[in-house]
């Protein structure tokens, strides 16, 4: 009887292990350890209210056709035994959020709720728009305070809403970089170093056809001169537009349409296929 019982606990034991040796092996950190995500939004624990999962999903896609970035939410009870950035890794890359070409910017916001975590993973390509202390920051702003107050659907959209205005105000306050010699304030602004050497030039010049005017005895026909007519009124324009110029303005450019990352399908359809993760993002508990 006891030679029955030890066999038994030693076949338990080698059976626990193969067990756990094959799911070792079976994991991978680019495999999503969660089933096809059905919309941007997947809630497995069932924390999200219906009116702001729909009102979610509305706007992730609208953001997505409008500025090409893919973000999805996904919240689970538990990672087990994995670690939560583990786990999500695997999830953002398995699901392929973003898109397959060379510009794919992508997130994914992961909660697991029994677990008391989160983490916000960031693309390749949206690092930029959206730093890791800034999604840090955001989230210790509009999640931790919402989350323990067991407000999970408010707590995401806020999160979502930040990201997203984030993202905008970036791109669409996107400076070139000022020519080679030239000087720029931190608002892209021309600087008023610029600025005064653009009077001085003007104020220079208007002195000089003063001067030419008392001094000099000119017919009639000179008026093709810088002194002469409206000489001085014409090329005012163009001096001042040179002086602008060197002080770097911004043209307001920004990455934000679909021209510069591409147009998304209007119907849901998948993530894009980029999955292009590479550890950026931020995370924390409550």
């Amino acid at each position: 009887m006891r030679l029955t019982s030890t066999r038994a606990i030693a076949s338990l034991f080698v059976i626990w292990t193969a067990a756990f040796a094959v799911s070792a092996q079976g994991w991978s950190q680019n495999v999503s350890p969660l089933p096809t995500p059905a919309g941007f939004i997947s809630d497995l624990a069932g924390v999200i209210d219906e009116p702001t999962k729909q009102a979610l999903e509305a706007k992730l896609k609208a953001f997505r056709e409008k500025s090409g970035v893919e973000m999805a939410v996904a919240v689970v009870r538990t990672t087990g035994d994995r670690d939560i950035f583990d786990y999500s890794l695997a999830v953002a890359r398995g699901w392929g959020i973003g898109a397959k070409a060379d510009d794919n910017p992508g997130a994914l916001l992961f909660v697991a709720v029994d677990d008391k975590k989160y983490f916000t993973h960031i693309s390749k390509d949206l690092e930029d728009e959206l730093p890791d202390g800034v999604a840090g920051s955001l989230q210790r702003q509009f999640l931790v305070p919402e989350f323990r107050k067991g407000n999970y659907g408010k707590g995401i959209a806020d999160t979502i809403d930040a990201y997203i205005t984030t993202i905008e105000q970036k791109t669409s306050g996107f400076i070139p970089p000022a020519p080679k010699g030239t000087t720029q304030d931190e608002s892209g602004s021309p600087s008023w170093y610029s600025v005064f050497c653009c009077l001085g030039v003007i104020l220079f010049l208007v002195l000089t056809v003063w001067s030419n005017r008392k001094n000099s005895r000119r017919s009639d026909d000179d008026d093709d001169r810088w002194g002469g007519g409206g000489g001085i009124m014409e090329a005012l324009p163009w001096i001042i537009l040179a002086g602008s110029s060197s002080g770097g303005s911004s043209s307001g450019s920004s990455w934000g349409g679909s021209s510069n990352w591409g147009s998304s399908d209007s119907g849901w359809g998948g993530f894009g296929g980029g999955g292009d993760f590479g550890g950026g993002g931020a995370g924390g508990d409550w």
